[in-house]
């Protein structure tokens, strides 16, 4: 139930930190996306079906606020969450680098798949801009974010795993 609260509490937080405050520090005409971030970590620590689910909540979010489809990014976040949830097996929890690599190919995913879904089905065939002015600044600004907030979002899930721990014994 802690950790049902706690990973609503990130949601927002999130949401918050990516539409209202990382556009302050916007560069190259791109924001980092916080969300995937955290749905990425979730999934690393605790499996697929909170990666999907932190996925769907951060997605149906996104969608409710900015979205034009009701289930673009919910879909796209429960797909990530999804295959990132598979590392569970072979992550080690204090490893840094198969996480980041994560989150470097989940965000090119994500950006592509929102290409097709939003602008290439609405007649837009500009894929060369698109990826190298939109797809990879914003990759390596999410990278960039994401060495801090990795780090904070590993902290967290460990906490809650050894509270969890003790509460079972």
């Amino acid at each position: 139930m802690i950790r049902c609260i706690v990973v609503l509490l990130e949601i927002v937080i999130c949401y918050l930190l990516q539409s209202s405050v990382f556009p302050w520090f916007e560069m190259a005409g791109v924001v980092p996306n916080i969300l995937l971030i955290l749905i990425v970590s979730t999934a690393f620590f605790k499996g697929q079906n909170a990666g999907i689910l932190t996925g769907f909540l951060s997605g149906l979010l996104m969608d409710f606020c900015i979205g034009d489809v009701v289930g673009l990014f919910a879909a796209l976040y429960m797909l990530i969450g999804y295959f990132n949830g598979y590392a569970v097996k072979i992550f080690d929890k204090d490893d840094y680098l198969l996480p980041l690599g994560m989150i470097t190919a989940s965000e090119l995913v994500y950006s592509i798949l929102y290409y097709v879904f939003m602008i290439l089905l609405r007649g837009k065939l500009n894929l060369g801009y698109y990826f190298f002015h939109i797809t990879v600044p914003r990759t390596i600004y999410t990278v960039l974010v994401a060495i801090l907030f990795y780090k904070i979002f590993q902290k967290l899930h460990l906490l809650l795993l050894r509270w969890e721990n003790k509460e079972k014994k």
